[in-house]
């Protein structure tokens, strides 16, 4: 599993990823490791979040955002690919790659929550659901994506913009993944102040390209306790977060692994036939 922690909260932006095995039961397995983010010729500090793992042929890969420019911009963050490799004690990030080359690329924008995916042994990168634009990052050094598809699905979500979240794995056919999306709102949950509020959706898109989305949550998912206030000091802004990171297929049970106000992390079990009897 992978994670992400702040070392200092006066410096919020500044933040490490680390990596920890777990038993079946999620219970941490040995000593948490933190992966080295930097080397001696970069210049600024590790500004890293969202990582994402994800297992493409014999490679193990890590996707995440950050931004390594000297001062601090929302053009500066950028999506990261680096393969993970394993020498029987720890992991070793190595040929880190800047995504910076791709189709409707903006300085100005912040980019994170790509969704990564394994087609036919090759790793592809969803950047964002509506349109469905497919990238496959070329790997060369060059921080190149070669664009696979774009489609435009006839969308009805009331619950803010949608972005990505966990990785897709094929599941029955298809490809499945669970997404997120915020909206600022005034609730009993934020105590009757404007917030935002993460919300949490699944849904399925085709085997081949050009990778229509086939199905989607017409609602979010929600169980109780997800936006009761933990008493958590927020950091950057006040949320009532629900963060989907990563999921698992159990026979007929779903196990989705997410983030909750920005600093705890659970699981939740999903019945898998009820899930996909839900999707629109």
């Amino acid at each position: 599993m992978s994670f992400r922690i702040i070392p200092d909260r006066a410096s919020s932006f500044t933040s490490l990823l680390g990596l920890i095995a777990l038993n079946d039961d999620f219970s941490p397995r040995g000593e948490p490791q933190i992966l080295k983010m930097r080397t001696e010729k970069d210049v600024s500090p590790s500004r890293a979040e969202d990582a994402r793992l994800v297992s493409v042929g014999d490679h193990l890969y890590i996707i995440y955002a950050d931004n390594m420019e000297p001062k601090i911009s929302r053009g500066g963050f950028r999506v990261y690919v680096a393969e993970l490799i394993y020498d029987g004690h720890s992991f070793e990030m190595a040929s880190r790659e800047k995504l910076s080359r791709f189709e409707g690329m903006c300085p100005q924008k912040r980019e994170k929550s790509w969704v990564p995916f394994d087609y036919q042994g090759n790793l592809f990168l969803a950047y964002s659901l509506d349109p469905h634009l497919i990238f496959h990052p070329l790997l060369d050094g060059s921080g190149e994506c070669e664009t696979i598809a774009s489609s435009s699905p006839a969308i009805d979500w009331d619950y803010g913009l949608l972005r990505g979240g966990t990785p897709a794995t094929m599941v029955d056919g298809k490809y499945l993944a669970f997404f997120h999306s915020v909206k600022e709102m005034q609730t009993v949950h934020s105590d009757n102040h404007r917030s935002l509020h993460y919300f949490i959706g699944a849904y399925t898109f085709q085997p081949e390209p050009p990778f229509h989305l086939l199905q989607m949550s017409p609602e979010p998912i929600i169980a109780k306790g997800f936006y009761h206030n933990t008493g958590f000091r927020p950091y950057w802004h006040p949320v009532r977060a629900i963060f989907p990171c990563g999921y698992l297929v159990e026979d007929d049970v779903i196990w989705v692994v997410y983030g909750r106000e920005d600093h705890e992390i659970w699981a939740m079990k999903l019945d898998k036939a009820g899930l996909f009897r839900s999707l629109r």
